[in-house]
């Protein structure tokens, strides 16, 4: 059976302030590995999910990742989260 990937639909933004260094080096991080910096922003911004729901399962931000995890058919994940 074929694995069918959920089409996700990213058409919201989030704007963050940072110093021009900040930003600089940011930019530069994701030049030097290859990847998109929105992507990466994405990335380290849903990793940092994870660990606080790790830390805090009740509160009301990781019932929010949770069900972004539902809409976005993470379903390995939301087993473990289960357990």
């Amino acid at each position: 059976m074929a694995n069918i990937k959920k089409e996700i639909i990213r058409d919201e933004f989030f704007k963050i302030r940072m110093s021009k260094e900040e930003k600089d080096l940011f930019f530069n991080f994701a030049q030097e590995y290859g990847i998109n910096p929105s992507r990466l922003a994405r990335n380290i911004l849903m990793l940092e999910a994870k660990s606080f729901i790790n830390k805090y399962p009740m509160k009301t931000v990781v019932k929010a990742y949770k069900k972004y995890l539902e809409l976005t058919d993470k379903e390995a994940f939301l087993k473990l989260q289960k357990n």
